[in-house]
């Protein structure tokens, strides 16, 4: 029986008939008959929203780098109207490889109390990056070569969102921060070290924008069969908060379950993850992180904390009568079938379901209980309906002499085999798995036969990365209409060595301008090309020339 969703639904049902008359607001507040103490705990003293923050990164050059380590100090928002910052990260810095981010996103921050308010900039404070460089002995990365390139700025970077955004009271707004690795690392002058100039694409997750994939881990803490849907909780960063972290599950007609704690890892019906039994199990879930979640407002109860129950126990808290005559209190689950739309669950810490709202809705791609593997590497050859074989990567967690015999699980009437995905989440055909695309694959490894082999639960293939892509840097000659002409620092592009390089710009083309200063790097979506800039461009070679699918304009304005 759910044990949260009805709390959820009276709250919020409680909130949208309240708002018109009282901005849900409801009686109860002042005193009356046993309290010991003064304090009260009120559940809407400021008007607040959800920030979420997603972290990715697109990739950067798998032959120079194993990892690129950069340690997170401070998020913040900046507000448009008074420049006040809202803290979203300040706790012990966090490390992360952005490496490990090529293909998904991963929830970073979260905070439940942002005021209401509108925010064009977000503050990230890096305190350092560390390259991990490539070497000859891809077993052991204890002895590779590292280096630290110097920060500009400080390591402050103010990151403009491509649109402001608005923080309206209970609902729940997400960003994605995309740090371009290959466009933010530059090799020196005689190839003896690294500058970092930050490259970072910002954008509110909304409708039609195409977010990549997000990776989740959490305890499941609900089953909800009939919304076909399960709430796990523990599964995001949240900051200062009594919130339990959760998010809400929706499995669908594409979603894929795995089991390797009963089943070998083999796929099974939804209907078997969808049991009591598995409460409190700890998932990994991969999906599309939803633009739209369900908004929440605060109930406006004044508790004494006199009041509250003891724990383990709850109250029935009836929202416009005083705290002198509520009820006893008693069972929680008990309690929780006699909730109406004028009244709460209360346990020792305050409103229940304020605790228990999902901060986050993700529509379940693949969905794994127990142990999976996670595989990065080349495809060696090309698929067919059973599998594929993989080179895999060196520094990863599976060594092989050859390549990785990898095996798809087969759909079956009720129950759906390995899931094939573009990075953007994109459901592709087995035959889109090919020689030479990247690859990463979730699965269990079998090693009962005479050759190991990976069983998949998902396979994400780099679409975008082809032979013929290339990153390159340059100053800015001439301008014309559709492109413009750029002296390349590379000695070759598109295979040919060329000193003015002819730039087409594709349809859809993204701009970004980074501006560094001895302060700060400021960097903003859109930009104004002019002649003797330098640039960085990400693009690809074609029969027409070079044709740039994005274009970062770089203004160094610091002093010698």
């Amino acid at each position: 029986m759910p044990r949260f969703t009805k709390l959820i639904t009276s709250v919020s049902l409680t909130c949208i008939l309240a708002v018109s008359l009282i901005s849900c607001g409801g009686g109860g507040g002042g005193g009356g008959g046993g309290g010991s103490s003064d304090t009260t705990i009120s559940t809407s003293a400021q008007r607040t929203g959800t920030v979420g923050i997603l972290l990715t990164d697109k990739p950067a050059d798998p032959s120079l780098f194993v990892a690129m380590n950069a340690t997170i100090e401070r998020m913040g928002l900046i507000g448009s109207e008074n420049g006040d910052e809202v803290t979203l990260f300040s706790d012990e810095p966090q490390t992360i490889d952005l490496l490990s981010l090529k293909n998904e996103s991963i929830p970073f921050t979260f905070r439940d109390d942002v005021p209401v308010g509108t925010y064009c900039k977000i503050r990230l404070i890096l305190s350092d990056l560390e390259l991990v460089l490539v070497d000859d002995t891809p077993d052991d990365l204890t002895d590779n070569e590292t280096y630290h390139p110097n920060l500009p700025g400080n390591g402050k970077l103010d990151l403009l969102a491509r649109d402001c955004f608005t923080v309206e009271e209970g609902n729940v707004i997400t960003v994605q921060v995309d740090m371009d690795g290959g466009n933010s690392i530059h090799i020196t002058e005689n190839n003896n070290g690294y500058n970092f100039r930050p490259v970072v694409f910002v954008d509110v997750l909304e409708e039609g924008f195409e977010s990549k994939l997000v990776r989740l881990e959490g305890e499941i803490t609900e089953v909800m069969p009939d919304e076909n849907s399960l709430l796990i909780c523990d599964a995001l960063p949240m900051q200062q908060t009594a919130s339990m972290e959760c998010v809400e599950i929706k499995l669908g007609d594409d979603t894929a379950f795995f089991d390797n704690l009963n089943y070998n890892g083999e796929p099974r019906s939804l209907d078997e993850l969808l049991l009591e039994e598995n409460l409190g199990e700890v998932v990994v879930v991969v999906g599309w992180p939803d633009h739209q979640v369900m908004p929440h407002v605060d109930v406006d109860v004044d508790i004494p904390r006199g009041h509250l129950p003891s724990p383990g126990e709850c109250r029935l808290w009836m929202i416009d009568e005083p705290p002198g005559l509520q009820s006893p209190p008693g069972d929680c689950e008990s309690l929780e079938e006699q909730i109406t739309d004028v009244s709460v669950l209360v346990d020792h810490e305050g409103v229940v379901s304020d605790r228990y709202h999902p901060l986050m809705e993700v529509d379940a791609l693949v969905i794994e209980l127990g142990d999976f593997l996670q595989v990065e590497g080349e495809v060696a050859a090309d698929a067919d309906i059973s599998g594929f074989g993989m080179n895999v990567t060196e520094s990863g967690s599976v060594v092989t002499a050859g390549p990785l015999d990898v095996m798809f699980h087969q759909d079956e009437p009720g129950i759906n085999g390995t899931r094939i995905v573009s990075k953007s989440g994109d459901i592709l055909d087995y035959l889109e798995v090919a020689v030479p695309r990247t690859v990463q694959v979730d699965g269990v490894l079998d090693l009962t036969g005479t050759e190991a082999v990976l069983k998949a639960a998902l396979v994400i293939i780099d679409t975008t990365t082809e032979e013929n892509d290339q990153q390159i840097t340059g100053t800015i000659l001439s301008i014309g209409a559709n492109g413009f002409v750029l002296s390349p620092e590379e000695d070759t592009v598109c295979g040919i060595a060329t000193t003015d390089l002819t730039v087409t710009y594709a349809n859809g083309v993204d701009f970004l301008t980074v501006v560094i200063t001895d302060t700060v790097s400021e960097i903003t979506p859109d930009g104004t090309l002019e002649v003797g800039q330098d640039v960085g461009i990400n693009g690809s070679c074609s029969a027409d020339g070079y044709i740039a699918e994005s274009v970062v304009i770089l203004d160094d304005q610091r002093i010698p």
